[in-house]
């Protein structure tokens, strides 16, 4: 869709199972990822980075991978907007699974508004996800039509 990938960010290893007692943000290769509001808060979840680019306005769009909070979570204790999306709305391909019933890849954004127009930019068949095979036809390439102004 024409996106400039401008950096990387910090993660939380292993989608935060690699223990009980991990802390949400870390990784051996990032260390720890902050929430940009308030340091010593927790940044929340495995694509809190993405969330925190967005927070800090590093960036004005980020994406996440979820399987159970991992972008619900960092978009709201980061004060940011980010979407689950359907499974098979996006593609999965290259993401490392959890579980293929729950994993999916969404936006992050400042607004509503500007996660609506990524997940559209994000949509559609890929033959590397047999997944979104299943929302051919059902997605659309603007999702902003669906906000009220």
């Amino acid at each position: 869709a024409g996106a400039l990938i401008l950096g990387k960010t910090t993660l939380s290893e292993w989608a935060n199972f690699r223990s009980t007692a991990s802390s949400s943000g870390w990784s051996g290769r990032g260390g720890q990822g902050r929430n940009p509001y308030v340091l010593n808060r927790t940044p929340c979840g495995s694509s809190s980075g993405s969330a925190s680019a967005i927070a800090a306005n590093l960036a004005a769009v980020s994406l996440g991978t979820e399987t159970d909070g991992s972008i619900l979570c960092p978009a709201a204790s980061n004060g940011v907007v980010g979407i689950k999306p359907t499974i098979g709305l996006t593609s999965r391909a290259g993401v490392i699974p959890i579980a293929h019933s729950q994993d999916t890849v969404g936006p992050f954004g400042r607004t509503v508004a500007d996660a609506a127009a990524v997940l559209g930019a994000l949509t559609g068949v890929d033959p590397r996800d047999p997944a979104t095979r299943e929302s051919e036809g059902k997605f659309h390439s603007d999702y902003t039509q669906f906000l009220d102004p």
